[in-house]
């Protein structure tokens, strides 16, 4: 099976692993940060991730931008040797910029997820349509300096978000983009009452074509528990995921690969024996 039908077709939910090249992730903690973005992959991969979402620059609400040239030293050394590696895993390189872009598809990525849904860099169009290869468009707005102040959708998120998302969709495809993922993109510009809005409401976007969701660790999901380290949201998380998943679904970014996939394995497994 080729990396199109696997993410596009079939009935199965895949799990795809973060892969934090960055050096400062909020969510990767002391108990990871001894550990290489190889060895990292190596261990989400052992723990049965599908894919893998490899980015070099943080885009959490208030993070600067790194510089092209910085951001393809930390992500491309760890595209090549995956690729060595694991010939077969499939990895996505999650950048802003088409320089980036550029030099990780030569590296051996196998799809472009931008958060910038194109915003950022006008040339990322051209490089996901030269490329031919499944393109994800992070819905988001504004910058991540200030897109907490970028939260106003007239009183309804879901509509705003999906005719964002569509009209990007709608531009990359008339540009020659043929393999397009949609992605909510939880905390982006939105507050934590607005994303339990996009999450009640996610089937809606899976009426439009393949959806990704990353709501892993996220902090709307601590501002209902309380929980404000964001490596112990993994019981909200994985509550999330299961709802993600019912409502159509296709890929979730996530942290804790192997949790998620026996949780998913359970879960499925019951509603098959119902």
């Amino acid at each position: 099976m080729n990396i199109a039908d696997t993410l596009f077709s079939g009935k199965k939910t895949l799990v795809m692993g973060i892969v934090n090249a960055t050096g400062d992730s909020f969510s990767e903690g002391s108990s990871s940060a001894a550990a290489t973005a190889v060895d990292r992959a190596l261990a989400l991969l052992d723990d049965g991730a599908d894919m893998l979402d490899i980015g070099g620059e943080s885009t959490r609400p208030g993070a600067a931008v790194v510089p092209e040239k910085e951001e393809c030293q930390r992500v491309v050394p760890v595209i090549r040797e995956l690729k060595r590696l694991r010939p077969e895993c499939i990895i996505s390189i999650d950048t802003r910029k088409s320089e980036v872009a550029k030099a990780a598809l030569d590296a051996g990525a196998d799809v472009l997820n931008d958060v910038s849904m194109l915003r950022f860099d006008e040339k990322m169009t051209e490089v996901a349509a030269a490329s031919q290869i499944p393109l994800i468009l992070a819905h988001s707005r504004g910058t991540p300096e200030n897109m907490r102040q970028l939260c106003d959708y007239n009183g309804n998120v879901t509509d705003a978000v999906l005719a964002e998302l569509l009209a990007a969709r709608d531009r990359a495809a008339a540009a020659g983009v043929k393999q397009i993922i949609l992605d909510p993109n939880f905390g982006f510009a939105k507050t934590a009452e607005q994303d339990w809005e996009l999450l009640r409401n996610i089937g809606t976007f899976c009426g439009y074509g393949t959806v990704l969701a990353g709501i892993s660790r996220k902090s709307f999901l601590g501002a209902l528990s309380g929980e404000e380290i964001p490596e112990k949201r993994l019981g909200s998380t994985i509550a999330a995921a299961l709802f993600l998943a019912d409502h159509g679904v296709r890929i979730l970014r996530v942290h804790d690969v192997r949790q998620v996939r026996y949780a998913l394995q359970a879960h499925f497994y019951l509603e098959v024996k119902r």
